[in-house]
């Protein structure tokens, strides 16, 4: 047995790579960050193996403790590939990746490797630094396959990553990531893989040595960027130093002697007395965590004081605009009440004329009269509409529930809406059977007035020779047996934009709407439907688009 100055350089690499290990497995318990740390630990022992390459003089021995430096090889090469799998995301890889790997490593390989020589076959001693080369079996690719292709898939899916990644922390890890694993890697797979299989085997050393490089970069990026997420503080990472360090107090005196000694001595000065830094700075930070605790709690208390005072303020600022609302609400209805009076007055006034009640009445005088008779109508119907919304929003609306039929009430209101039906000359279908209108528990005269909303935009918003359907069924559910009616026009329609503001708000009209009555108020279907809700039912609206015409689903309850 020997050790030569190329088995401590090796050494130490391994315990500095180790050291990273430890850091990131102490420092994040993210899956990605123990998938890395599993990676080192595998870097770990395969440079602690190929330091013992060089240390026995037994052929037979050196040629076990050659195999399984390539049988590690091969284990590291499939465990990156797991962990570029997992980061950055931190997800689970599927699980028959994880399978394939296992098998590969635990059941194909290992006889494989130590059973037979079909990849490594013997050793035998070279003259030069090294000491030993080795005689390759038959099935020697395999080996160089099996890492090669995960050692490229594993970067090529990190590089994928990178280039679909946003701006920001991640992507730079990634960067910094990649980066180290290139410098990591490239060098081990020329002096280790390549240049042994031309027979040149004297920088094999030199493959677990430049790890120290990877290391460097990877500890950087954990310290300015957290890589993986790395929560490590400094008393950590010195401690985990100073004890490497202790470890190789075992191995220096075999080469450097008296000098190494002096020098494991400064590094343990300059160790310690960063260490006594450190612990001095985090208990300096813990004395102004307290301070700004107990500063904190002071602030806390004033700001919610300040808050509950605003609370306060506010709601008492609640209740005033809801007394203001409510005296507002009631002020529009004794208003409406007092405007319907002499709409009504003017109305009936209009009708005594137009039956000659006051004297003959002549064309002209007649025709102005109807005219005025329209308007006072239309009047009328705002009015009502003022105070259904009204009457509706503060609760004062009691509906007359009775047993009663749709079908009479569709009739009366296809009755008054037939001149203008007649002018636009519509195809009106509606079911004429008893067993299409069951009997509902219904107000009627709000029914109606619903009814009159829905048919009369089905006539205002339709097309010349457009056709308006009605039909109805009965839903059945477990929970509830409901009348449906629908009424479809192929009238202007909507787009869906306008659809869904349609019942969100009241005086809503689309442009389509206003430019095919511009005299219209937009509150027809917000009385509407809050009428049919009511009744415990649901009104509601769909349109394939503009100028597809627009379907109204009315729903109640059996």
């Amino acid at each position: 047995m020997q050790i030569s100055s190329y088995t401590i350089y090796i050494w130490l690499t391994a315990i500095l790579i180790g050291s990273l290990g430890l850091v990131i497995f102490i420092g994040s318990k993210k899956l990605s960050s123990r998938a890395f740390a599993f990676n080192i630990s595998l870097i770990v022992l395969w440079s602690i193996s190929t330091g013992l390459m060089q240390v026995f003089i037994d052929p037979a021995v050196e040629n076990v403790v050659a195999k399984l430096c390539y049988y590690l090889g091969g284990t590291i090469a499939a465990s990156f590939f797991y962990f570029c799998k997992t980061f950055p995301e931190d997800q689970k890889p599927p699980k028959k990746i994880l399978y394939l790997l296992l098998f590969m490593e635990l059941i194909f390989f290992p006889p494989i490797y130590f059973g037979s020589g079909l990849i490594i076959g013997n050793s035998f001693t070279i003259s030069g630094i090294w000491g030993w080369g080795q005689i390759y079996g038959p099935l020697w690719f395999l080996f160089d396959g099996f890492f090669l292709f995960f050692w490229i898939s594993g970067v090529v899916t990190l590089y994928s990553k990178f280039q679909h990644m946003g701006i920001g922390k991640l992507k730079t890890n990634l960067g910094y990531m990649i980066i180290g694993l290139l410098v990591g890697f490239i060098p081990p797979t020329i002096v280790n893989i390549i240049l042994p299989r031309l027979g040149y085997f004297d920088l094999n050393w030199l493959g677990p040595v430049s790890g120290s490089i990877w290391v460097i970069i990877i500890a950087y990026s954990i310290a300015k960027y957290r890589q993986m997420d790395v929560r490590v503080a400094a008393t950590k990472v010195f401690v985990i130093a100073m004890v490497m360090m202790a470890l190789l107090n075992i191995f220096i005196d075999f080469v450097f002697g008296i000098y190494g000694r002096v020098a494991l001595l400064i590094a343990f000065a300059v160790l310690g007395y960063f260490l006594f830094k450190s612990l001095t700075r985090e208990a300096k930070q813990k004395d102004q965590l307290s301070s700004l605790n107990s500063t904190l709690s002071q602030k806390v208390a004033e700001q919610t004081a300040e808050v509950r005072k605003a609370y306060e303020l506010e709601k008492h600022a609640r209740r005033d605009l809801e007394k203001l609302n409510e005296t507002k609400d009631q002020f529009i209805m004794i208003t409406q009440h007092h405007l319907r009076t002499p709409v009504t007055s003017i109305r009936w006034e209009l009708e005594s004329m137009l039956n000659g009640t006051y004297g003959r009445v002549g064309a002209m005088l007649k025709q102005a009269l109807n005219d005025t008779n329209t308007s006072v109508a239309r009047l009328t119907r705002i009015v009502d509409d003022f105070l259904n919304i009204t009457a509706l929003k503060v609760g004062s609306q009691i509906l007359n529930i009775e047993p009663g039929n749709l079908e009479p009430l569709v009739l009366d209101v296809l009755h008054e809406l037939k001149i203008d039906i007649e002018n636009m000359k519509l195809s009106v279908d509606c079911p004429k059977d008893r067993a299409s209108w069951p009997d509902l528990e219904i107000d009627a005269g709000k029914m109606r007035e619903v009814l009159l909303i829905i048919l009369e935009n089905a006539v205002k918003y339709n097309v010349d020779h457009g056709t308006i359907q009605i039909k109805t069924r009965l839903l059945e559910d477990p929970a509830s047996r409901m009348f449906e009616m629908s009424i479809e026009n192929t009238g202007i329609g909507l787009v869906s934009e306008d659809r869904e503001k349609l019942f969100s708000r009241h005086f809503f009209r689309s442009k389509r709407a206003q430019a095919a009555n511009p005299i219209g108020m937009g509150i027809g279907l917000s009385v509407a439907r809050a009428v049919v809700r009511a009744h415990h039912g649901d009104l509601a609206i769909e349109s394939a688009g503009e100028n597809m015409g627009a379907k109204v689903m009315l729903k109640l309850p059996l």
